[in-house]
C-alpha cells in the first residue's frame, strides 16, 4: 500500500485501520509513503518497488498520476490490480485501478461550506460593503485536495446565490478555473472567494498563505481543507489571534482532524471541522485487495465524513473518527 505520506496523523490512522483489518482476515501488508506530500518523485520510486515485489494486489493514494504511469502501466501488465484509496488514483489507465476506498471529497468540501455558513449568514447578509472568504489548499495537483476545494467553493456559492448575494473567485488558477458555480467579476462581488495554495506542503508554508488571508480587513471566514492546512490556519493565528465568532473576529473552519485541530475546535478558535473515517479507509481498502486479489468483483466503497464543532466532539458517533 503506498499513501501519500506519514507526515501527519492522519495517514497514521490509515494504516492503523489498515493493520487491525489485515490482522483479522490473515493477510500480510506493507504501507510506504514519502516524507511529505510534496515528494513526488519518493512516492513514485516507492510505487515501482512494489510493482517489482509482485504482490497480489497494491493500494495507492496518488500524489501525480501522471507522474506514476509508468509503475501503474507495469502493475496492469504483470496483472497486478490495484485499489484507489483517499484521492485514490484519478485519470488512470482503464482498467489498471479496480475501485477506490475514498471520501467524496467534492460532497465533503460541500459538507465543510455547509458548516461554515451557519456562522458567517448573518454576516454577509448585513454586510456594508464586499466581504472575504478564504481557502487554503495544500496543493492544486491530488484529487481529494482539489475536490474537495472545489466543493467547498461551489456550494458556498450555491447558498450565497441563494440568499441573493453574488461571488467573485480569485487567487490559485486551477481553482478559479474549475468552479462550476456561476461567478461574477470581483469588482461586482459581495462575497470574494479567495483561494490560496503554498509552494510545498508544509504547515509553516500554509500558515504564510493564511496569514495573508487573516490580515485582509474585509475576510471573515476561512477554511483550511485539510489537516496540513488547517493546522496552517491555526499557527498562523497563533500570532495574530483573530478567529472566533465574537464581534470582529473571523470563522475557522478545518477539515480531518490531529491533537492542533481538536484543540482549536474544543477551544472555540475554529468554528467546526469536517472529519473523514480515516480508520474505516484504512478498513475497507483492505477489504477490496484481499477481494481483488481474490478474482471477486469489487467496486468503489465511499467512507464517509461529518461535521464537528465544541458540541459534538465528545460524542461516541463523531469521537470514533478523530485521531491525534
Amino acid at each position: 500500500m503506498v499513501s501519500k505520506g506519514f507526515q501527519s496523523t492522519y495517514w497514521q490512522a490509515v494504516y492503523k485501520g489498515a493493520s487491525a483489518e489485515a490482522e483479522k482476515l490473515g493477510v500480510t501488508i506493507n504501507m510506504v509513503g514519502p516524507n511529505s506530500e510534496s515528494d513526488i518523485a519518493d512516492q513514485v520510486q516507492m510505487l515501482n518497488s512494489a510493482v517489482n515485489a509482485k504482490p497480489a494486489a497494491i493500494g495507492l493514494a496518488s500524489l501525480d498520476t501522471k507522474a506514476a504511469l509508468d509503475a501503474i502501466t507495469a502493475a496492469q501488465s504483470a496483472n497486478i490490480p490495484i485499489i484507489g484509496f483517499d484521492s485514490g488514483v484519478p485519470a488512470a489507465p482503464e482498467g489498471a485501478v479496480y475501485a477506490n476506498a475514498s471520501t467524496d471529497n467534492y460532497k465533503a468540501g460541500a459538507v465543510a461550506a455547509d458548516g461554515m455558513y451557519d456562522g458567517i449568514k448573518d454576516r454577509v447578509a448585513n454586510a456594508s460593503g464586499p466581504v472575504r472568504i478564504g481557502v487554503v489548499n495544500q496543493d492544486a495537483t491530488s484529487e481529494s485536495i482539489c475536490n474537495r476545494g472545489l466543493g467547498f467553493i461551489d456550494e458556498m456559492i450555491t447558498k450565497l446565490s441563494a440568499d441573493g448575494k453574488t461571488a467573485a473567485v480569485v487567487g490559485n488558477d486551477y481553482y478559479v478555473q474549475n468552479v462550476k458555480s456561476p461567478v461574477v467579476d470581483e469588482k461586482s462581488a459581495n462575497v470574494i472567494i479567495e483561494v490560496r495554495v503554498p509552494s510545498q506542503t508544509t504547515t509553516e508554508l500554509t500558515a504564510i498563505e493564511a496569514s495573508t488571508i487573516l490580515n485582509q480587513k474585509d475576510t471573515i471566514a476561512i477554511f483550511g481543507s485539510n489537516q496540513t492546512a488547517a493546522e496552517g490556519v491555526v499557527t498562523a493565528n497563533d500570532n495574530l489571534s483573530v478567529l472566533g465568532t465574537g464581534e470582529g473576529q473571523i470563522i475557522g473552519v478545518g477539515f480531518d482532524s490531529g491533537s492542533v485541530l481538536k484543540a482549536a475546535v474544543t477551544s472555540g478558535t475554529l468554528y467546526g471541522a469536517v472529519t473523514q473515517a480515516p480508520v474505516s479507509i484504512g478498513q475497507k481498502m483492505v477489504d477490496l485487495l484481499v477481494q481483488v486479489a481474490n478474482g471477486e468483483t469489487v467496486s468503489n466503497v465511499d467512507t464517509g465524513c461529518q461535521w464537528y464543532n465544541k458540541d459534538n466532539i465528545a460524542s461516541e458517533e463523531i469521537a470514533q473518527n478523530l485521531y491525534d
